[in-house]
């Protein structure tokens, strides 16, 4: 099975001001954050992701060496953004972490992007961070062909598991659902044939297979499933990277 890869990394930048007083005695630097994609072009953050998610809203935290949250008024992006720039710091080790929400076990249009890094603040220097967040979920579209569609009533049912959620497909469901990472995915339908009114109940496990050889499914994959009629397991047409 030929693998068609898409990579779709949203890209931000921007820059911190200092809206707070150095305190006296203490040594401080200055943070410069920026998204990363991976053809090394940086476009402000105020200008959205390609994908649906608003880097806007993303959650961020900067913690200590103590693993402790440095203690600023912001929780997203678009709060961060007010508090000036670039953002003034104690000299020290931080961890930047970057999020777009809780990360679900199995839901519609939910997908999850989370990133981190690890870096170091010295004194009256302005210290540049790239901060890569990467899709943590499994994403899976349904596709159907025309004998499919043409076999089975239209109130067909299509279930899709990771072996610990699931989601539940109609023929007028078109969203794409979001899984955490699991190895064990099944496609289960049920309806009734147009022909005699005989019962359609069949299911599969999806694989994504290369050469023959089934690979390992991570966080980024994208499963594109088409169900075709009278074919005992759902077949896996392409895997992108998110």
């Amino acid at each position: 099975m030929k693998k068609l890869i898409y990579i779709c990394f949203f890209s931000s930048f921007f820059f911190w001001g200092c809206q707070e007083k150095v305190k006296l005695g203490i040594e401080h630097g200055s943070l410069s954050l920026l998204m990363d994609t991976k053809s090394g072009t940086d476009i402000p953050v105020i200008m959205k992701s390609t994908s649906t998610v608003d880097v806007d809203t993303f959650h961020i935290v900067i913690r200590d060496a103590g693993g402790q949250p440095i203690k600023q008024n912001f929780d997203t992006f678009s709060e961060l953004k007010k508090e000036g720039m670039p953002l003034l710091l104690p000299i020290g080790a931080y961890m930047a972490e970057a999020s777009s929400g809780d990360l679900p076990e199995a839901a519609f249009d939910s997908p999850c992007y989370r990133g981190q890094k690890e870096f170091v603040i010295e004194e009256n220097t302005v210290t540049e961070v790239k901060l890569h967040c990467t899709h943590q979920s499994i994403k899976v579209s349904l596709k159907y062909t025309d004998a499919f569609l043409n076999m089975i009533n239209p109130d067909f049912k299509v279930t899709v598991t990771n072996s610990r959620a699931e989601l539940l497909f109609t023929k007028s469901e078109t969203r794409s659902g979001f899984f955490t990472v699991s190895q064990l995915f099944t496609v289960h339908v049920t309806g009734t044939a147009k022909e005699f009114g005989t019962r359609v109940d069949f299911a599969g496990d999806l694989k994504h297979l290369e050469d023959g050889v089934e690979q390992e499914l991570k966080a980024g994959d994208h499963l594109i499933v088409t169900l075709d009629a009278y074919k005992e397991t759902p077949t896996v047409k392409s895997v992108q990277v998110l």
